[in-house]
């Protein structure tokens, strides 16, 4: 199911948790992109998160992925608030197990989701929700003009951070029961991402993606023009220079020399190595 064309051509944005993706929406905000109406600090969409963080929908059919995307797409275009029969549906949603997210929350994203009717809108949009990743294959076959941005920082460095909400929400589902919240299995999980996300947006062609954010925050009037192009937006040098502005080279790059790397799997370093990180011990 193809969700209709009249719709736009959004931009998504994911990865794995803490790779930078706030940095990408801030970009994208300040670019005039609507990327909806229930946001956190972190700019993450939690009208998707609501929909589509669950870890059930792996297995979910074409049917009931149809019927989330289409409830989605409508409020972030502006389209006719949900039926009876939709608002049903996202409210189902809040009585699951979600883990990491109480009932108060989750109550919280569906009224946010269900309120009221909204002014259709022309203008650019898209949303940013790390676990987008997730189903981006499937996202992509529903909204054939989908251009996804993953965003990737070091593996390594990403191993020791203290932000392993990923991990420890699919990490069973990824990577079986005897997984734990440790350096080790965060590399593994971060190497089985990558692969996973590169082979299922091969297909997407010039409307994939992978940013490198070490690299944007080292020069990031390349970085910037880079996603310039991939947006198909031109930006002035003025522009530029504000944008640039907004990229700070995190104090955490490199941390891992600190560490050294014979408690990681080499199979995974190598992996590292091969997207163009550095990987050479402290």
């Amino acid at each position: 199911m193809a969700v209709a064309e009249v719709r736009g051509a959004p931009v998504a944005v994911g990865g794995v948790g803490g790779s930078g993706t706030r940095l990408i929406a801030q970009v994208l905000l300040e670019l005039g992109f609507y990327l909806g109406g229930d946001l956190n600090e972190s700019l993450d969409n939690l009208w998707f998160t609501l929909l589509f963080k669950r870890r059930e929908v792996l297995d979910l059919g074409d049917g009931p992925l149809d019927a989330a995307m289409e409830i989605f797409v409508s409020r972030m275009t502006g389209g006719d608030p949900p039926s009876p029969e939709q608002a049903g549906l996202v409210r189902d949603l809040t009585e699951a197990d979600r883990g990491e997210h109480p009932p108060d929350w989750l109550r919280a994203r569906a009224e946010s989701l269900l309120r009221g009717s909204m002014a259709p809108r022309s203008g650019p949009w898209g949303w940013k929700e790390p676990n987008t990743h997730i189903l981006i294959d499937r996202l992509a076959e529903r909204l054939p003009r989908l251009r996804y941005i993953h965003v990737v920082r070091n593996g390594l460095d990403m191993a020791h951070s203290s932000n392993q909400n990923q991990l420890r929400f699919w990490g069973e589902r990824f990577l079986g029961p005897d997984f734990s919240i440790s350096p080790y299995w965060s590399l593994k999980y971060w190497h089985l991402v990558h692969r996973r996300v590169l082979a299922r947006c091969a297909p997407l062609g010039e409307r994939f993606l992978l940013l490198n954010y070490d690299r944007l925050c080292a020069d990031p009037l390349a970085g910037l023009r880079e996603l310039a192009g991939f947006l198909g937006v031109r930006l002035a040098d003025e522009e530029l220079q504000r944008l640039a502005a907004l990229a700070q080279t995190p104090a955490s790059v490199g941390r891992f020399k600190r560490h050294g790397l014979e408690l990681f799997d080499p199979e995974d370093v190598a992996f590292v190595r091969q997207l163009g990180f550095d990987t050479e011990p402290g």
